[in-house]
């Protein structure tokens, strides 16, 4: 947000701060954060360009420049934003959201650099799709991962929500559809890495749990 790196908590926009971190010493900026995560062994990172998804411009220069494989959430909300971003090459994925997606087709296209992300808050599933979650589960094409994003727990440590993520796989399961499965919002700690491994996630999105060294990040990295 405004060329900075920031922490929040439950997706409450207005109130996010600059980042501090035990990783790095000036975790606001977004190289030595980068810099801080490729030391502790991360070759992956997940960015939400907060002023793209306001409609607030943009960081897409400085993403770029990021010498990191790139998961980018800017906000997309149809086929055309999708293909421009697309032509800029500035990231290795693009994060498709509920939250702000108004064009279905997005989803039933085989695109091979997207990622849909679920995102819920307070138990809803955010959408401008007037879709219900079996109609969206349904549509999505099976190559296309899935991030099932908990807004409401981002920020609070308050662990995984199980219910949640099983209600989701045990539906894709229904539908004989095995999309690639990761969670975000809400790692406590190392129990809840290992209850999304038995819930065979592919894979988590973890924040404030590393950045206040509840978890250390290389040790979970050569661990999982």
């Amino acid at each position: 947000m405004n060329k900075k790196a920031v922490s929040g908590k439950s997706g409450d926009r207005t109130n996010y701060k600059p980042l501090n971190s035990k990783l790095t010493n000036n975790a606001e900026n977004l190289e030595h954060l980068i810099n801080a995560y490729k030391a502790n062994k991360a070759n992956k990172v997940y960015i939400a360009d907060l002023d793209a998804i306001m409609n607030k411009g943009n960081n897409i220069k400085i993403i770029k420049n990021l010498d990191v494989y790139k998961i980018v959430d800017c906000g997309i909300k149809n086929k055309n934003q999708l293909e421009k971003l697309e032509k800029l090459n500035f990231c290795n994925k693009l994060i498709v959201g509920t939250e702000t997606l108004e064009d279905i087709e997005v989803l039933k296209n085989n695109y091979n650099n997207i990622i849909l992300s679920l995102d819920f808050k307070n138990g809803e599933l955010l959408n401008l799709l007037n879709l219900t979650l079996n109609e969206l589960l349904e549509i999505i094409n099976i190559n296309i991962p899935l991030i099932i994003l908990d807004i409401s727990s981002v920020g609070t440590q308050k662990g995984i929500n199980e219910k949640l993520i099983k209600e989701i796989t045990d539906k894709l399961k229904k539908l004989n559809k095995n999309n690639k499965i990761y969670v975000g919002g809400g790692i406590k700690n190392i129990n809840d890495l290992e209850k999304a491994k038995n819930l065979n996630v592919n894979g988590v999105l973890i924040g404030t749990s590393i950045h206040n060294g509840t978890l250390n990040l290389k040790e979970i990295i050569e661990k999982y």
